[in-house]
């Protein structure tokens, strides 16, 4: 048996080169794998910028209700104070500026809180009867002047007679005080007048006082809302 004859070994390194270039050469002309496609990253949007708060309007004021004025006494004749106080009331209700409120049940006296404003009676009665203003009234009696004059009139029968007029006119004045209710400062001292006149037969007993105390009553309002009101 004849032995195996080994190629010589300049041989194989050469086929062991060519082997390795053509190896790199067909790496090389293989084209690299393309990557994936990755995808985008998420677009991250800017922090929403906050809306610049709208400032809250200034709260409107309320609009103030009347001043809360409190009748603590009055003097007077009976009759005619009760109509006083109460058209003085009515027409300061009417203007809406001031409101009267009638405490003269309480028995108590202006002068008496307005000197002690801290005592135990003034807090008491503005416990009571709470108010920004005290007021007390005087209502003087009314002055009464009458004029008569006679004139020449018929009967219903025909019948002439001498008829005696008499013209009216009265004056009725009322002294009105008002103090600060927590302090006792006087704000307000007045005195206001009304005047009313009349024609009437001599046979008549109306008079024109009725008129006048009305009329200072209005007055007193008028001055009450000016020195008192908002």
């Amino acid at each position: 048996m004849k032995p195996t004859r080994r190629p010589p070994l300049a041989v194989v390194a050469w086929f062991t080169s060519f082997a390795a270039l053509v190896g790199s050469a067909a790496l090389a002309a293989t084209p690299p794998p393309t990557p994936a496609p990755t995808a985008p990253p998420a677009a991250t949007s800017a922090p929403a910028t906050p809306a610049p708060a709208t400032p809250a309007p200034a709260p409107t004021r309320a609009a103030s209700g009347p001043v809360r004025v409190v009748l603590v006494d009055a003097q007077g004749d009976e009759d005619d104070l009760d109509a006083f106080i109460s058209h003085l009331q009515s027409e300061a209700s009417d203007r809406q500026k001031v409101s009267i409120v009638d405490a003269r049940l309480a028995g108590a006296r202006l002068g008496v809180l307005a000197a002690d404003p801290d005592g135990s009676a003034a807090r008491a009665f503005r416990a009571e009867w709470p108010g920004e203003y005290l007021l007390s009234v005087d209502l003087a009696p009314c002055q009464v002047k009458a004029h008569s004059f006679t004139m020449r009139d018929t009967t219903p029968d025909g019948y002439p007679y001498q008829r005696t007029i008499v013209d009216v006119s009265v004056s009725c004045t009322a002294s009105l005080r008002a103090v600060e209710e927590v302090t006792g400062r006087q704000r307000l001292t007045e005195d206001v007048t009304g005047t009313a006149t009349l024609r009437r037969s001599e046979d008549e007993e109306t008079g024109p006082e009725r008129e006048g105390i009305l009329e200072a009553a209005k007055k007193a309002a008028r001055r009450l809302e000016k020195k008192l009101g908002r």
